[in-house]
């Protein structure tokens, strides 16, 4: 690749924004970004061990960035050739087995930035979108040093269909495994398994990332993993936390699954790992509210429109500031508040949410 490649691939991603609409695809244009050329132009070999084309991506890494090299707990990133990964591929392009919500699934990784060695995994809201995701919520996450992947998952099926069980139809979104008769999702179509495809994919198409890493035993290594979503994402992040020992679990704009038994259960991963942030101006807002206090999420409701980060140590984040849609907007994007100088307001917070203070 040259360097007008890079740069152009760069500028397209940039001039793309989001503007999701409250609890349904909370996807971005419709609009799929193109690939950075040199990624899209690696070579995959369909038929290739997924295990060892993997091993394969990470020994070629191995050892390109002395500061990274020191930390063998992490992904060995190449970072010889800085410049932001823009990666889109189907679930069938990384399984052929995926039949469903077989849309365009987005990852980021910005090689100009130090390696966080955390992935973020990132759910869209309910509906069918055409691109899973937000382009611009990825690309700052990356910004920030994380590895990104957003999977297309079956997230259409309408909660109201499960009754007092809603946490079997998210769990069979998740696992592919029978939870709830409302709903049949194969485990080609699951989140898990598309994390893991996707993950084998990703090492053999951006091997300067070490996807790999990200991989344990032909699982998610959850320990190393953010589960994070918006609205019905926030909703399905919770579930999965509680299911799975993740890093932590950040919900925007959720979750809500108000009265049901699983927001008090406790789980796998610690209450003091989850975060959760809504706008007052969303109509879920008192809903949002009940769940963090169900969840026994750290601190109180505290607004982030005052004060500096950390606020107290909250974990319950609220915001006032001023959008055209409060659902839509604590996620980067179209409806997100900036300030004078074009920043987002809510910055500071997603940072000390995710871990990137």
């Amino acid at each position: 690749m040259t360097s007008s490649d890079v740069v152009d691939a760069v500028a397209v991603v940039d001039a793309i924004t989001d503007a999701p609409p409250p609890d349904t695809a909370q996807s971005d244009t419709g609009v799929a970004e193109p690939m950075d050329a040199e990624v899209d132009a690696a070579t995959i070999d369909a038929g290739s061990d997924s295990a060892s084309a993997v091993d394969a991506a990470r020994d070629a890494t191995a050892g390109t960035d002395a500061s990274d090299a020191a930390t063998p707990s992490g992904p060995r990133v190449d970072r010889s050739m800085p410049q932001l990964y823009s990666v889109t591929f189907r679930p069938s392009d990384a399984d052929p087995m995926a039949r469903e919500a077989n849309a365009t699934q987005l990852a980021y990784l910005d090689t100009r930035v130090a390696p966080r060695g955390r992935l973020v995994v990132y759910l869209h809201g309910a509906g069918t979108p055409t691109t899973c995701g937000s382009t611009e919520h990825g690309r700052l996450l990356a910004s920030w040093g994380f590895h990104v992947f957003s999977p297309c998952y079956s997230s259409n099926y309408g909660v109201g269909n499960c009754g007092a069980n809603i946490q079997g139809c998210r769990l069979e979104a998740f696992e592919g495994v029978d939870h709830h008769p409302a709903i049949t999702i194969a485990p080609a179509d699951s989140i898990e398994r598309r994390v893991v495809r996707g993950l084998e994919l990703l090492a053999r198409r951006n091997p300067a990332g070490d996807w790999g890493y990200f991989l344990e035993g032909g699982r998610p290594r959850w320990s190393a993993i953010v589960i994070s979503g918006i609205s019905h994402g926030a909703s399905s992040s919770g579930v999965i936390a509680q299911v799975r020992a993740v890093e932590r679990a950040v919900m925007l704009s959720g979750p809500l699954d108000t009265g049901q038994a699983w927001l008090s259960r406790t789980g796998m991963t610690p209450a003091t790992a989850f975060w959760g942030l809504s706008h007052t101006g969303d109509s879920q807002h008192m809903g949002h509210l009940a769940a963090f206090t169900a969840l026994r999420l750290s601190g109180t409701a505290t607004s982030i429109d005052t004060g500096a980060a950390p606020w107290g140590g909250t974990h319950r984040f609220i915001s006032s500031a001023m959008t055209t849609d409060g659902h839509g907007s604590t996620q980067a994007g179209g409806s997100s508040p900036r300030d004078a100088m074009g920043r987002y307001r809510f910055e500071a917070a997603w940072r000390t949410m995710y871990g990137a203070r």
